[in-house]
């Protein structure tokens, strides 16, 4: 029994220490007004190599409440992540950084993390996309592309 106890401590610590690393800071405070916006090959901005880690990135619906909450258009910053979107500002969720990170990946561009998933997702990255792009998101599917926190 005490054996069993130790190694479930001893999983969960080894869980914590390695399954957690960030390379950026901890607290940061999320900007609304920054402009973090997909990369458009036709404006010029070349995609160079990101170094970071391979990560799962999926994509979901903003405004979509099967896909969010009860408040779908709000994060978990508490900024209407909706308004946002419409804008064409890139938002992301994450669990695996602090909230207000920027996070690169490969393919993509940069997008800021204003929201959280399922705690079962602690490494994946979703990519928010307009209420009416379901069918993006879903085209979008899953995918493993490098991803860097800024």
């Amino acid at each position: 029994m005490k054996r069993t106890i130790l190694f479930a401590i001893g999983s969960a610590v080894m869980f914590l220490i390695l399954g957690n690393r960030v390379d950026a800071p901890v607290l940061r405070a999320p900007v609304a007004d920054t402009e973090f916006r997909r990369d458009d090959p036709q404006a010029g901005l070349a995609e160079t190599e990101v170094p970071g880690i391979v990560r799962e990135v999926t994509a979901y619906n903003v405004g979509v409440r099967k896909q969010t909450g009860d408040e779908p258009c709000i994060g978990a910053t508490g900024i209407d992540l909706c308004r946002l979107i419409e804008q064409g500002r890139s938002v992301c969720a994450a669990n695996f950084v602090a909230l207000g990170t920027i996070l690169r990946i490969k393919g993509y561009g940069e997008c800021i993390v204003l929201d959280r998933m399922n705690r079962r997702y602690a490494h994946r990255v979703d990519v928010a996309m307009r209420e009416e792009e379901v069918e993006k998101a879903l085209e979008f599917g899953l995918q493993r592309r490098v991803v860097e926190v800024k």
